[in-house]
């Protein structure tokens, strides 16, 4: 869980200040990571996703410029995907 710390971190101080930024961390159907990862990474706003160890099998970083947008891409666009057993979603609450 520490490099995934130390990943979200490192991420945010790259994002644009004047947005809203989340992480999602998402389960999936074994061997579905990489198919999943090229459509996520097909969607407006989203800055990063990548396969992981442990807890979760992909992470991704969302940017919008507001909570709405956000929303719209998790819930209809993300969580809608098939292979998509379980998300969990951080919200950036601020950035140094």
């Amino acid at each position: 869980m520490q490099k995934l710390t130390m990943l979200v971190m490192l991420q945010t101080s790259q994002m644009s200040r004047n947005t809203e930024t989340t992480c999602v961390m998402i389960n999936c159907e074994p061997g579905a990571e990489s198919q999943i990862i090229d459509e996520i990474l097909s969607i407006p706003g989203v800055k990063e996703s990548l396969r992981t160890t442990g807890p979760y099998d992909i992470l991704t970083m969302i940017e919008s410029d507001n909570v709405e947008s956000l929303k719209e891409i998790i819930d209809n666009r993300i969580r809608k995907i098939p292979q998509i057993r379980a998300t969990t979603t951080l919200v950036i609450s601020s950035k140094f």
